[in-house]
């Protein structure tokens, strides 16, 4: 894959909040993992995940795409992500949030199928620093 591809990962489909377009970018066996909220799931699983990001009640994220490096087997976006928080305190934070932003860069380890499509996806990012800017 490439930056194009980024770019419609995020651009076009979670930006967007077009969860039905995102799930299409995933193959069935899916794996997929954030490793600082210790989430470790399958396919049916990351729509959920995403769900709760894009529930208004999470408030506004954006994750902005920086690079990415990698072909058509594998490779690592890097984004920015930037959020007006809502009501819902998807980070575990332990108070009201709402209303507050955060800036974090993280990135976002693929590996494809034959397809193109993601058969593993694990995202890093720093939880210690986002809960750090709701506080």
């Amino acid at each position: 894959m490439n930056m194009a591809w980024a770019k419609k990962w995020l651009n076009d489909h979670f930006n967007k909040k077009d969860v039905e377009g995102l799930m299409k970018l995933y193959a069935e066996n899916l794996v997929f993992e954030d490793i600082p909220l210790e989430v470790k799931t399958d396919k049916d699983g990351l729509r959920g995940f995403f769900g709760g990001f894009l529930d208004p009640g999470a408030g506004d994220h954006k994750f902005l795409p920086e690079t990415y490096e990698g072909d058509e087997k594998g490779g690592v976006v890097e984004w920015t992500w930037v959020a007006t928080m809502g009501e819902n305190d998807i980070l575990g934070v332990g108070k009201p949030v709402k209303g507050k932003q955060l800036r974090v860069r993280g990135n976002s380890v693929f590996r494809f199928d034959a397809k193109g499509l993601v058969i593993e996806e694990r995202d890093y990012w720093c939880l210690a620093q986002a809960r750090k800017q709701l506080s």
